[in-house]
């Protein structure tokens, strides 16, 4: 019997009523089950590398409180053994509409405290498989095992007016939700064993019930939001049918219950099972008497249970903002009502490419040769500088399809696929993660996870990687040459003094040699690199390859004579790029030393990707100005704090300059891709 799929991710961003500023019980949860998981650290043992999970991890600020504590608790035993602190390869799951972006832009004020630690975030359901077999130390979840991975079917829930489990249920009402909790509860211990290692741990906190009666006090908070959902109905705001039609997909196990289904499943054995309360407002001291006042405390309750709850009620109710807001005054109201009477507790849960391929195919076939009988079972790769459009995950497709051509001309078994998809923290990682499960319909093998940080620093544990992809990327550099004097230039053309060339070519150098270095720690022994980024075909800097640069130069001229941008801005502005010339990478490649240049080759690509003899230029000038303004317009606005309107004019001015270019002659990039093999 085939249940209801429901949507369930908490509120994005950092607004009133996100979850990142509504998520203070769920800290309070974590601090209460410390304890337990000190307790499962200390019997994992010594490790280099402890690899560990936070399933259900959300997007709040207890994202990253859980991992520092992990790292303490770590910390605090290597001091009492005296013994080196492991590295921490952090694995952050939740589903793919999770709000990965808000966790993501964390990261680097996160690793200025934790230099050993690498994060990665894993879009996907844990009812499903994540990692490869075999991969983690620990695993950690908090306050999302109690959502199920679905709910029964309308006609077989029908529930008096209720949205879960109350007094005035029918028996089938609890029997749909014990056999779906059952069922997920299993399958979430199946897979977590392949993914475990043998003595691993896990520890798991969620809500649950202290009495085998499923029809006890805890559904108490859920009551209310029913009764604020009846309110709305009897003011004609929601359908009745909209109601009946809806069961929330949460369910509250009893001690016995969760025993039950892990020795029924057979792969764990519990070390420790405790139970424990806290208030509905985690703010609420433990006294008797009501010492806090009702009203904040029910208006703080309905912005929390908001946080969770609002995207699951918008998606089924399909109710606007205004209906949505009363909702919660109506839950505020009532909570109130109740708080009044009784303290309330909680029981604790995704052409360049193409062109490039064949010396990626290359890479992935020597491998196979240097390192024998590779891949053994997993292979690691990382993606960097990802970003966030469809090239994203049609990269390792072509991966994974290279692969097993390979396994089927030697008659070996396809590995399993780890995937790292890196790129700065403020790239859109939501949007790759929202693509992720229809990825994974085709790729059951591979599992794919995001990791936010430059590229120019440490990523991933030491010898961790098998295979390094980067694609249009690394002509980037970390920072732009400062205090140069350009002549009205964004980057080197024909005017620009010998400095300027001088100060951008020294920039490359230090970036390029810094991403080798800090590869070569990560990257096992024959391992590679295959790295496509613009180019030069000749040594002269001067050259027409960064023509399209110079046109847009120009444009910011034409706003400078009307006004509308100051000129000190434009001399204050260089553009963090370079174009290296083939001989100056494989000179910083031999002088940096960790890698051997198998294969090097060059090739030009049009501006305008779509480009024949017979385009029209004016349609390919917007087309080439759009694309350009996708890359660059927030690094534009950062400098120059132009509005809107402006920076529709500015690429309206090089769309035109473009294609006056374009009327003379077709415009091409000049690209480098480099094969490397890790010493």
């Amino acid at each position: 019997m085939a249940g209801k799929k429901i949507l369930l991710h908490m509120n994005a961003g950092n607004g009133e009523c996100s979850y990142a500023s509504s998520s203070t019980l769920q800290r309070k949860i974590i601090q209460e089950a410390m304890p337990v998981l000190e307790d499962a650290i200390k019997k994992i043992g010594e490790k280099s590398c402890l690899n560990m999970a936070d399933l259900g991890c959300s997007s709040g600020p207890n994202t990253l409180f859980t991992i520092s504590n992990i790292i303490k608790i770590v910390q605090i035993l290597c001091d009492e053994k005296r013994c080196k602190m492991p590295e921490f390869q952090v694995y952050l799951n939740d589903l793919p509409d999770n709000d990965f972006n808000n966790i993501f832009k964390s990261i680097p004020s996160f690793y200025q405290n934790h230099t050993n630690c690498f994060v990665s975030g894993v879009p996907g359901s844990f009812y499903e498989r994540l990692f490869p077999s075999n991969s983690l130390h620990l695993v950690h979840s908090s306050y999302s095992l109690h959502w199920l991975s679905q709910v029964a079917p309308e006609n077989y829930m029908e529930n008096n007016n209720n949205i879960y489990i109350t007094r005035t249920s029918p028996p089938h009402v609890v029997e749909a939700y014990m056999k779906q909790f059952d069922k997920d509860f299993s399958r979430f211990l199946q897979l977590r064993s392949e993914e475990i290692v043998s003595g691993g741990r896990m520890v798991l906190t969620f809500m649950g019930s202290t009495i085998p009666d499923p029809y006890g006090s805890h559904y108490a908070l859920l009551e209310l939001l029913s009764n604020s959902l009846i309110d709305l109905i009897h003011e004609g705001l929601v359908e009745q049918a909209k109601l009946d039609s809806f069961s929330l997909p949460f369910y509250a196990p009893n001690k016995d219950e969760v025993e039950k289904i892990v020795e029924m499943e057979g792969s764990f054995v519990v070390d420790t099972i405790n139970f424990f309360k806290v208030k509905w407002d985690e703010r609420d001291n433990d006294d008797d008497h009501i010492c806090f006042d009702a009203y904040s405390s029910g208006k703080h309750i309905a912005r929390n249970t908001r946080a969770v709850f609002e995207q699951m009620l918008v998606s089924h109710f399909q109710f606007g903002d205004s209906v949505v807001d009363y909702l919660f005054e109506r839950y505020a109201y009532h909570l109130t009502c109740n708080l009044l009477v009784q303290k309330g507790n909680y029981f604790n849960i995704r052409k360049v490419i193409e062109v490039a391929k064949p010396v990626l195919e290359d890479a992935i076939k020597k491998m196979f040769s240097i390192i024998g009988e590779f891949p053994k079972s997993c292979l690691n790769m990382a993606d960097l500088g990802c970003s966030s459009g469809p090239n994203t995950l049609f990269t390792l497709s072509n991966i994974i399809n290279i692969v097993q051509v390979l396994c089927g001309e030697k008659s070996c078994k396809m590995p399993e696929f780890q995937a790292y998809l890196n790129d700065l923290p403020d790239n859109d990682f939501n949007t790759i993660f929202k693509s992720i499960p229809s990825f994974y319909q085709n790729h059951t093998n591979c599992f794919v996870s995001g990791v936010p940080g430059t590229f120019y620093e440490r990523l991933f544990p030491s010898k961790s990687l098998h295979l390094v992809h980067s694609s249009y990327s690394l002509h980037w550099l970390s920072q732009a040459p400062e205090k140069i004097e350009n002549n009205n230039n964004i980057y080197i053309t024909r005017t620009s003094p010998p400095q300027v060339f001088e100060a951008y070519m020294k920039q490359f150098d230090n970036d390029f040699s810094r991403f080798l270095q800090v590869r070569s720690e990560e990257i096992v022994t024959g391992g590679y690199m295959v790295l496509t980024f613009i180019g030069r075909g000749i040594p002269d800097p001067y050259g027409n390859h960064s023509v399209h640069l110079d046109l847009l130069s120009k444009s910011f001229v034409d706003l400078i004579h009307e006004g509308l941008i100051e000129q000190a801005k434009l001399d204050s502005f260089n553009y963090p790029f370079y174009t290296p010339y083939k001989d100056e990478v494989e000179k910083i490649v031999q002088m940096e030393g960790s890698f051997d240049v198998d294969t090097i080759k060059f090739f030009k690509v049009n501006w305008d990707e779509r480009d024949n003899d017979d385009d029209d230029a004016y349609s390919s000038g917007k087309h080439i100005a759009r694309t350009m303004r996708a890359v660059s317009e927030q690094m534009l606005v950062s400098h120059f704090q132009f509005g809107d309107h402006i920076v529709d004019y500015l690429f309206e001015r090089y769309a035109y300059h473009l294609a006056c270019h374009l009327l003379v002659q077709k415009g091409k990039f000049s690209n480098i891709v480099i094969s490397l093999r890790k010493k």
